[in-house]
């Protein structure tokens, strides 16, 4: 068990752990002044939650017996909501990207997070099988495919990290949206109409928030953004416009981009938006705000940020039902913007395990 395999590292002073969970809170804390809209903020806290809880496991052995068991009961709890996580996470993934990789109007948006995903899935199932039929593999085989579950691992943290980072944007959102300062423009990113025309609840869900929004700051103007797509018989943005104005809103507070295809885009024509509608002063210095739902906040804001605008965002609610294929679906486009990290870090586990084959391959030889 993994806990009986920490067991040996008591012996040791808990104090280092302690130290370097200071150290990551520290960093957290520095990066999260600096831009909280950072994907690694993620890591940062969640290795500071780590290196406490293991230096907690460690002082608390040496200290009470009793105290021990009671921590040692929690961190096995945390591990196992871990573990049951990952694998809930793991088969549904597999799942939905079955799923994107059969529909052609995802297939080559999401191609390399879809065959990564299930390609890592399908090798760790196969292992685990392996592995409960006791069939015998030679040990070079055995070294050439432990780059796979040490993979799965090192996924497995960056899920945590876009988790992590996805809580912490919708916190900071929802603080944001109490502040009393005056905003120029509130841009609401659009999302795919149902049967060409209607309105999506998660897009209603971002519709409300942002009219809740400017019913409680008149200066605000709203921008509604969102192409026509090939299965649409209006653009989002009209759609949107009209759900807006049906709710009382006025037509000329509510203007309209109707180009845009992704999020990307999104900001990229809503911006232009604003520099056409004759905003008096500079575009860095307006105070400017978008809403999208609390799934893909995250995504959203580094987005934005990688465009060096100056704007923030604010959470919507997102359907129950929507709720975990929309997180996995934003996971997935997290994989695919970080594309040359993890295949950098997937080709140095590839060259380890082949070490490692060679290694036992030449001393059974």
């Amino acid at each position: 068990m993994f806990i009986n395999f920490l067991i040996p590292f008591t012996q040791r002073s808990a104090f280092p752990y302690f130290a370097l969970a200071l150290i990551f809170l520290i960093i957290f804390a520095y990066s999260v002044r600096k831009d909280y809209r950072f994907l690694k903020n993620g890591w940062f806290l969640n290795l500071a939650i780590e290196s406490f809880l293991f230096g907690l496991f460690i002082w608390t052995r040496q200290l009470n017996a009793n105290l021990f068991q009671v921590t040692r009961f929690v961190i096995l709890l945390l591990i196992a909501s871990v573990v049951i996580l990952a694998f809930y996470s793991g088969i549904t993934l597999v799942i939905w990207s079955f799923k994107m990789s059969k529909n052609a109007k995802y297939r080559s948006r999401y191609r390399f997070s879809t065959h990564l995903v299930m390609s890592m899935f399908t090798v760790l199932c196969l292992l685990a099988f392996i592995q409960l039929a006791h069939i015998n593999m030679p040990k070079s085989i055995a070294g050439l495919v432990s780059f796979v579950p040490l993979f799965v691992i090192y996924l497995g943290f960056v899920f945590a990290d876009f988790m992590t980072q996805t809580i912490l944007v919708n916190l900071i959102g929802y603080k944001i949206s109490l502040r009393r300062k005056k905003y120029a423009y509130l841009i609401i990113l659009g999302a795919g109409l149902l049967k060409g025309d209607q309105i999506s609840e998660n897009l209603q869900n971002r519709l409300q928030a942002g009219l809740n929004f400017v019913l409680q700051h008149p200066e605000t103007k709203i921008i509604v953004s969102g192409g026509k797509g090939s299965d649409e018989r209006i653009s989002e943005a009209q759609a949107m416009k009209q759900w807006l104005v049906k709710k009382g809103l006025l037509t000329s507070r509510v203007l309209m981009e109707d180009l845009s295809t992704n999020t990307k885009e999104n900001f990229q024509k809503s911006m232009k938006v604003i520099r056409d509608n004759k905003t008096k002063g500079k575009i860095d210095q307006l105070q400017l705000l978008f809403v999208t739902n609390s799934y893909h906040l995250a995504r959203a804001n580094f987005i934005a940020l990688s465009q060096q605008l100056p704007i923030n965002g604010l959470p919507a609610k997102t359907t129950r039902n929507y709720l975990a294929s929309g997180w996995f679906r934003e996971f997935a486009a997290i994989l695919l913007i970080k594309k040359r990290q993890h295949l950098f870090v997937l080709l140095l586990l590839l060259i380890n395990s082949f070490i490692i084959a060679l290694f036992l391959g030449l001393t059974n030889a």
